[in-house]
């Protein structure tokens, strides 16, 4: 099997329409069915389930399959409105932690063995801060936070300054299989009761300005992870 250098995931296929129209010429290059190239990088994309559970199932299904030497997962995010940011920023992951409003309260505990945070990769994060990205901490819901109050006591408890439903699912399995981990995504909505009704709006914007940023770091990169 051809090297793979970079897997691109994401929880829905709209997420990806972006970056499978820039290697659509890959049917084209000669490269084995499924794989492009951007730069000197071995590329393929691939939707991995909604959901932390779903997420994390479909990322170690893909990376048994094609063994990458990086998962970079792509999509939107809401924003926790304390973080600063606004409306299509894109943010690359420092780290991903689990999220639970009852354990954020003192009502709930992860047990000790479970392992409830990860830091990405530092030389994608590095390399993406520099072509214009955010870092941040991402919390990982098990469904959308669409209370006010809630969100605002999930930021303060984590620290977190955006939420996203896969990152922590997707990071897991590459921690699993000994992948490096790194999440880039796009600020659609402030996390809270408007939160479905922004995403909605912007969420094709969001997938749009996290594809400029990542396919000009693949583009411009002459060597990644190896």
């Amino acid at each position: 099997m051809q090297p793979l250098d970079v897997l691109l995931v994401a929880a829905f296929d709209p997420e990806l329409a972006p970056f499978v129209a820039a290697t659509a010429p890959a049917a084209r290059s000669g490269l084995t069915s499924g794989l492009a190239r951007l730069g000197s990088q071995t590329v393929a994309v691939r939707a991995v389930g909604v959901g932390m559970p779903a997420a994390a199932a479909g990322a170690a299904t893909a990376i048994a399959e094609l063994a990458p030497r990086l998962v970079v997962l792509v999509g939107t995010c809401g924003a926790y409105r304390a973080s600063g940011l606004a409306i299509g920023d894109v943010v690359v992951a420092d780290g991903v932690r689990v999220a639970d409003g009852f354990a954020v309260e003192g009502r709930a505990e992860f047990p000790a063995p479970m392992v409830t945070a990860l830091a990405s990769d530092p030389r994608p994060r590095t390399e993406l801060v520099a072509r214009g990205a955010r870092s941040v901490d991402v919390a990982t819901t098990l469904g959308i936070t669409v209370d006010d109050a809630s969100a605002a006591r999930i930021a303060q408890g984590t620290q977190a300054q955006v939420e996203h439903l896969e990152a922590f699912g997707v990071a897991h399995a590459c921690a699993v299989r000994g992948v490096p981990f790194a999440a880039v995504l796009g600020v659609a909505n402030f996390v809270g009761t408007g939160a479905r009704e922004e995403w909605r709006t912007n969420h094709h914007a969001a997938s749009a300005a996290v594809a400029r940023c990542i396919l000009q770091w693949l583009e411009g990169s002459a060597c990644i992870m190896q």
